[in-house]
């Protein structure tokens, strides 16, 4: 079919947000086939070494006696921070609007009603 033609057709059938691009460096069908069938044992190799990589730096790492402080104490500093940001952003009352499909879109939040109330009002 004639580009032209076949724009026409597309642009007809798909309205005015239609848009094409070209690749006149693509690959040909062949040349696809052969990248999928190689794919697929780069994809296994890749995966093996990532394997014994991650193997390799979990032996290291267990041997180091700093490095397992340090993680030990940065764990904890995440925990708790954890813990102190659910707080922070923790209230008794919370209002909003339910789409329907699981979504629940906050308004206001507060710690009474009347606090909850005055902020929808003023649109904060």
């Amino acid at each position: 079919m004639d580009r032209a033609i076949a724009i026409a057709k597309l642009r007809k059938s798909l309205g005015k947000g239609f848009g094409y691009r070209e690749n006149p460096k693509a690959p040909s069908k062949d040349q696809r086939d052969i990248a999928k069938l190689k794919l697929k044992d780069a994809m296994t190799e890749k995966k093996r070494l990532s394997e014994e990589c991650e193997a390799r730096r979990r032996e290291i790492l267990a041997a180091d006696q700093e490095y397992q402080k340090r993680l030990a104490a940065y764990q904890e500093a995440r925990k708790r921070e954890g813990e102190l940001s659910g707080t922070s952003h923790s209230y008794r009352i919370t209002v909003g609007n339910s789409t329907g499909c699981g979504f629940f879109f906050i308004k206001a939040e507060g710690d009474n009603w009347e606090e909850v109330v005055a902020k929808v009002m003023n649109g904060k």
